[in-house]
Order: structure tokens, then sequence, then C-alpha cells
């Protein structure tokens, strides 16, 4: 009878467990906004609207027709400083009420070198660029109860951490068309070149209960290795109908990538009254999928009324209900959840971008003064996560050179936070601290 017992409850756990280690397997983390932005201190201190503008190097990642308005070869560096936090609230489970978990992240966030030149009596640039676009650095750790019928108990103590980062080679191309109107593209190349386009992810919860009467201990580890690999191009047009004012647009396509996994699980149950039946169960798993990644596209306008002020507005649409991972035998799992895709596809979503910069002209050195205010929801099943923010930003430029450092804080309430449980929202915010150095030469 016993015996049957510890079987039934052996069983229950391993259903329970499993559960819980294949979701992990399926899901991906994103520390930074899910939705595909470009760089640069000088554009995220005017809060990211700079599809209109896009008059410096980092032109290639928001709108590459810009690229044509660089009249230098120059060499851009971009460093950025990220601080995350997400602070959970729950009605159902009060002992995650109050758990917070926080990471930070720094790197190296963009790179280029742009040539401009003459050819068929048309001003057009080539350029190289680098873009570390998602960040996938996360920590969280939580503990939980299980929700089982009294006498029955099962109580978690779970600890996720997740390192890495998708970034793009990208050359990219300009022209500028007629006078008014130019055209650029940028090719984006995602692979392992140099540890990126690659995250590693590892799970572990510790356990203990009692199921039956028996009392018992849990214990589970999953790692995962990733890799990502694909192309993918943005299209972008310039278009100024007059000296004041530009009218952008962008197009990024959407593409399938090799998603290689590679991945270990470890479970150990124990049973202090039944020594003789603790089991240790290990699993390895070597899978080549496809992540669906969606395409997008966004409209900005700029206004320069003066030689001292910009003003700028963007939208910007991302295409997220198709963002799938297919295995091999064509099931699709929603990335952000790692539940079926018949359960429900992510939100397509629209952001809203306003800014502004205003320029003290001296002599031989130029102080600009920028801001910038945003909506950026992330997709999510049913209703978005809907994130504000806003930015500022300076810096010092002169004929040689140009030094930018922006601040953007983007916050969002009672949203769906990262931790795998029903009935629980966080409250997230994110500090990032950009600086970009472009050198010209002559």
């Amino acid at each position: 009878m016993q015996r049957n017992k510890k079987s039934l409850l052996a069983c229950m756990l391993t259903t329970l467990m499993l559960g819980t280690g294949v979701a992990q397997a399926q899901q991906i983390e994103i520390s930074s906004s899910l939705n595909p932005v470009g760089s640069g201190a000088r554009a995220t201190g005017m809060g990211g609207a700079f599809i209109g503008v896009a008059d410096d190097a980092t032109a290639a990642s928001w709108n590459p027709a810009g690229l044509v308005q660089l009249e230098k070869p120059e060499f851009s560096l971009v460093y950025a400083y990220q601080n995350n936090s997400q602070k959970y609230n729950s009605g159902l489970h009060p002992e995650l009420a109050g758990t917070e978990n926080n990471w930070d992240i720094h790197s190296i966030n963009y790179a280029s070198v742009a040539y401009p030149f003459k050819a068929f009596n048309r001003n057009m640039i080539v350029s190289l660029n680098y873009q570390r676009l998602y960040e996938l650095d996360k920590k969280l750790g939580f503990s939980y109860a299980w929700p089982l019928a009294a006498p029955d108990s099962l109580k978690d103590k779970v600890s996720y951490s997740q390192n890495g980062f998708l970034a793009t080679i990208s050359p990219a191309f300009a022209i500028q068309i007629i006078p008014e109107l130019s055209f650029g593209a940028t090719i984006n190349i995602w692979d392992d070149f140099h540890g990126g386009s690659s995250w590693n992810s590892s799970y572990n919860s510790q356990g203990t209960g009692n199921l039956g009467g028996i009392g018992f201990n849990e214990t589970i580890t999953a790692n995962n290795k990733y890799s990502f690999s694909g192309i993918n191009a943005n299209l972008g047009l310039m278009y100024s109908p007059t000296s004041k004012v530009n009218i952008g647009a962008v197009y990024k396509f959407a593409f399938d990538a090799d998603l290689k996994r590679k991945g270990s699980f470890t479970q150990t149950q124990s049973f202090p009254e039944f020594p003789d039946f603790d089991t240790t169960t290990t699993d390895s798993t070597n899978n080549n999928m496809k992540m669906k990644m969606p395409a997008s596209f966004g409209v900005g306008v700029s206004y320069k009324p003066t030689d001292n002020w910009v003003f700028a507005l963007d939208t910007y649409y991302t295409e997220w209900s198709r963002f799938a991972i297919r295995d091999s035998a064509g099931n699709e799992v929603n990335p952000i959840y790692g539940t079926p895709i018949s359960q429900g596809r992510l939100t397509d979503t629209v952001q809203v971008r306003v800014g502004g910069e205003y320029l003290f002209i001296m002599d031989k050195n130029v102080i600009p003064v920028r801001a910038g205010f945003f909506y950026d929801p992330e997709p999510a099943k049913g209703s978005m996560k809907d994130f504000f923010g806003f930015s500022l930003g300076s810096g010092f430029s002169t004929p040689r050179y140009s030094f930018d450092l922006s601040y953007q804080f983007r916050t969002a309430s009672k949203a769906t936070g990262d931790l795998p449980v029903d009935g629980i929202n966080a409250d997230i915010t994110q500090h990032t601290v950009m600086s970009s150095m472009i050198f010209y030469f002559k």
C-alpha cells in the first residue's frame, strides 16, 4: 500500500515539475524593449523620435536613408548601461507579494564607420555597423506555494538566470536620388561572430512538501544554450519637401532565424521516510528550431523652424502576432510565455515617440539640450504591457568630434511580469544611460 502511494506521489511530482521545466526550455526572457528601435545617445535623448531626423551614423538602425546627410567620414561608438527592476504583487499568492528582482547590464551598444562619396552626380554613402538590438540578461528569484488542497502542500524556491544578447553586423548604403528624396538600405547579419546572438539560461528549483501524508524534497535543474542566426534588411526613405521639414519612413523585414538549442535537465526526488525510493532523472536535448521574427515599419516627421530647434514625432508598428518558435515537427510555441501558439498569439504593438532638441551654437562648439516622451507597449497575450517613459540628453560638439549623453526612464504599472505564475502582476522600471562618441575625419 505504501509502495503504491509512493509511486502515485512520484508520478504527480514528475507531472508538476516537468511541466515547469518544459515551459522554461521554450521561454525567452528579453530585458530591453522588445520593439526593434535604433541606438545612439542623441536619438534616445529625443525619446527615440529619430526616423525623420536620422542625421548621424546611427541612422543605419533608425532609417538608413538618413545616412546620406553625413558630409564627412566618421567613426562612432555607443556605450549603454541599463538597470532593471521588477516588483511583484499578487492577491492569490501572498508569498510573492513584495518580491523584487534587480539586475544591471553593461554593453558596447553600437559601433560604426561611415564613408560618404559622390558618384554619377549623386551623393552616396556606405557604412559598416554593429548593434546589440536585444539584451537578454536577466536574474529572477522567488518562492512559490503551489495551489494544492489542504493538507497537501508544495513550496518551491526558484532561481532563474539568463545571459546573452542578439546583435547584428550591418553594412548599409544610401543614395540621394533627387535633392528632396533619398533611399537607404541596411542588411542585418545575425550570427555568433563575437559571442553575440547567443545566450545561456539556468533554472533551479528547490521544493519541499507533503502529498498524501508523505514528506518529500524535490530539486530541478535545467540549463540551456541557444544560438541564433539569420539575415534581414531595413529599407528607408527620407523626403524633404522644404528645408525645414523631413518625412522619414522605414520598413524592417520579417525573417525566419535558425535557432539551435542544447539543453540538460536533472530532477531529484528524495523521501525521508522511504530513502530506498529516492530517484534522479536526467535528460539532454539538442534541437534545431526556427524563430519567426516580426516585420515592423515606422514613419517619422521632423520640423526645424530655426537652426537651433528640431522637433520630431514617430509612430512605429511591429507585427508581434508573427513571433513564434517552430520545432522540427512544425509545432509552434509563443516565445514569451512558452505556451503553444494555439493558446494565443501575441498582440501587435504601436509605439508613439515625440522629442526635441535645442542647440546652443557658439563660435567653435555646440551644446545641445534634448528631451522626449514615448509610449512603448510590449506584446502580450490579450492586453499589452503599457510602458511609458521620458528621456533627457545633452552633449558637446566640435568640428572634430561629438560627445552625447542620454538618460531614459521606462516604466509599466501592474504589467505581466516575468514570473511564470498566474494571478501576479509587476511594477517594472528601467533606467538606461547611453553615451556616444563620434569622430569626424577630414
